[in-house]
C-alpha cells in the first residue's frame, strides 16, 4: 500500500513480506515540522483472527520493549488501526549480512578476518544482553532467539551490527502452546533445536557458530535439503575450517569447534565466552576489529547513499532563511508581547499577595520619643521613668543596664590589609616630616644613619 496510512504513520513504500506479517518503511509526524522514519511490521489480518499468532506478535512488542541495546532495535508503538495490528520500530539503514556476503562473492571480494570477527562480536553482545535480561520484577526473562541467521542481522555503514526478528524468539513471559515445535532456519538449529527439546541460551551460540564459520572460511556449513540438514546437524561432526582454507589460525579453529559442538555440555557456555574468546585471539593476533575497519569493508562493497527527498531537508538556504523570517515575525512578535503581557500580569498578581500579606503582618510604629532616650537623663533614670509611667517596653530595653560600664566594640576586618611597600629612603623622610610636626627635635645623624641602616627606627 503506497502512500497509505496507518495510526499515525504514513507507510512509504514496502520493504519485505513475511509468513505472518509485512514491513514497510513508514514516517512518523510530529508537531513543529517534527519527523523520523520507522518500520512498521504489520500482521496480516487472518493472523489477527488467530489467537496464538497474535499473541505472539504481541510478545515480539512487549519482548523488545523489555530489550535495551544498542545492538538491538529499539520498538516505539503496538498499536490497532483500520482493521490492521502493527508494530513501530526504529529504521536501521544498512544492509543485511546475507546481502553483503551475495555482493562480496560477486565481487570475488572475500570478507577480510577481522571484519568476520568485529560483527559476529557484536552479535554476541546483543545476543548476551537478551539471554541474560530480566524484567521489572527481577525475574529472568531467559530469551533464547531461534533464529540467529545472516539474515536477521543487519549492518549499517557506520558499522553498527543490529540484530532483528525476535517474533519466534522462546521467552520464560510466554508458554508456547505448541510444545516441541521446531522454529527457526533449519541450517542454523542446533541439534537439540532439531530434535524440538527444550531449549536454552547455548541454542543461540550454535547459530553463532555456524556464521562464524561461514563468513571466515567463505562457504555454507550445512547444504541440501531440508532432511539432509537436519541429519547433518545431529549426526555428523563439522568439516574443520582448516580443511577450506590451508592457512586458517589453529586457535580459531578450536573457538568455532567449540561454538559448533553437539553436545551442548561441551559447547561454549554463552555469547559472552564466546565474545571474550575472539577478543583473546584478536588480541594475541594483533587484529583490529573496530567500527571503522568493519565501516570501511562495507562501504566499498556496498556503496550505499540514501535517496534524496526534495523539500524535506532541514537545512535552509540564506535567501530562503531570510524570507521565512520576514513572513514569521509578526507571529513571534505577537507571541512575544503575549508572554511579556502574561509576565508582567504575574509579577502584578504578586506585589498584591505581597502587599496584603504586609498589611496583615504590619508592627505598630514606635514613636521617636520612645525610641532615642532623653540625652540629659541617664539610661536608668530613663527606664525608671518608663516603669513608673506604664508605657509598654516594647524593645525590652529595661532588660539591660546602664552603660557606664560598656566598652565600645571593634570590627576588625577578617582581610588583613597589605602594608605598602616602601624604601628606605621613603620611610626616612616621612620619618622626619613626622617629628617636625610634632615639634620633638630631630635625632643626631649618627642614629639617623643606624635607622637607614637596618631599614626600621633606632630604639630609645
Amino acid at each position: 500500500m503506497k502512500h497509505g496510512k496507518i495510526g499515525r504513520f504514513e507507510l512509504l513504500h514496502k520493504i519485505a513480506a513475511g509468513g505472518m506479517a509485512e514491513v514497510f518503511l513508514a514516517r512518523q509526524w510530529g508537531h513543529g515540522g517534527f519527523f523520523r522514519d520507522v518500520v512498521i511490521k504489520r500482521l496480516f489480518p487472518h493472523y489477527a483472527e488467530h489467537e496464538h499468532a497474535l499473541r505472539m506478535f504481541q510478545d515480539e512488542a512487549r519482548l523488545l520493549a523489555e530489550l535495551s541495546h544498542p545492538n538491538i532495535p529499539q520498538v516505539y508503538d503496538l498499536g490497532y488501526s483500520d482493521g490492521f495490528w502493527y508494530l513501530a520500530m526504529e529504521h536501521v539503514g544498512g544492509v543485511t549480512l546475507t546481502d553483503l556476503c551475495r555482493t562480496a562473492a560477486k565481487l570475488q571480494r572475500p570478507m577480510p578476518l577481522a571484519v568476520a570477527i568485529g560483527i559476529v562480536s557484536q552479535v554476541c553482545l546483543a545476543l548476551h544482553h537478551a539471554h541474560e535480561r530480566r524484567d521489572r520484577e527481577g525475574k529472568a526473562l531467559r530469551i533464547v532467539h531461534r533464529d540467529v541467521t545472516p539474515h536477521n542481522i543487519i549492518i549499517t555503514l557506520d558499522a553498527v551490527v543490529k540484530v532483528l526478528d525476535f517474533g519466534v524468539a522462546q521467552t520464560s513471559a510466554r508458554v508456547d502452546t505448541d510444545a516441541g515445535a521446531v522454529r527457526g532456519t533449519y541450517a542454523y538449529m542446533g541439534p537439540e533445536q532439531v530434535r524440538g527439546r527444550p531449549l536454552d541460551k547455548r541454542a543461540d551460540v550454535f547459530a553463532l557458530g555456524v556464521i562464524l564459520y561461514e563468513l571466515t572460511t567463505g562457504r555454507r556449513l550445512f547444504r541440501g535439503s531440508d532432511v539432509e540438514i537436519m541429519t547433518s546437524i545431529v549426526e555428523r561432526d563439522v568439516t574443520t575450517p582448516s580443511r577450506h582454507v590451508p592457512n586458517y589460525p589453529p586457535e580459531l579453529e578450536q573457538i568455532v569447534l567449540q561454538a559448533l559442538a553437539r553436545d551442548r555440555a561441551r559447547r561454549t557456555a554463552s555469547a559472552a565466552h564466546l565474545a571474550l574468546a575472539l577478543d583473546q585471539f584478536c588480541m594475541q593476533q594483533g587484529l583490529v576489529t573496530g567500527a571503522l575497519v568493519v565501516s570501511h569493508y562495507v562501504r566499498s562493497i556496498y556503496p550505499y547513499e540514501r535517496a534524496h527527498e526534495k523539500g524535506m531537508g532541514i537545512v535552509r538556504d540564506p535567501v530562503e532563511q531570510e524570507a521565512n523570517k520576514s513572513v514569521a515575525t509578526p507571529a513571534v512578535d505577537d507571541l512575544e508581547a503575549k508572554l511579556l503581557a502574561d509576565e508582567l500580569r504575574a509579577l502584578g498578581q504578586s506585589a498584591r499577595s505581597a502587599a496584603r500579606a504586609t498589611r496583615e503582618h504590619e508592627v505598630e510604629e514606635l514613636s521617636a520619643d520612645e525610641l532615642v532616650a532623653d540625652e540629659e537623663e541617664p539610661a536608668a533614670h530613663n527606664a525608671t521613668a518608663r516603669r513608673s509611667a506604664g508605657a509598654p517596653d516594647r524593645l525590652g530595653l529595661d532588660a539591660f543596664d546602664d552603660d557606664s560600664d560598656v566598652r565600645p566594640v571593634v570590627l576588625l576586618s577578617p582581610k588583613r590589609k597589605q602594608t605598602e611597600q616602601r624604601s628606605d629612603g621613603a620611610f626616612m623622610s616621612d620619618l622626619e616630616r613626622r617629628l617636625r610636626e610634632d615639634g620633638s627635635e630631630a635625632p643626631p645623624a649618627d642614629a639617623l644613619s643606624d635607622v637607614k641602616a637596618e631599614g626600621r627606627p633606632a630604639s630609645d
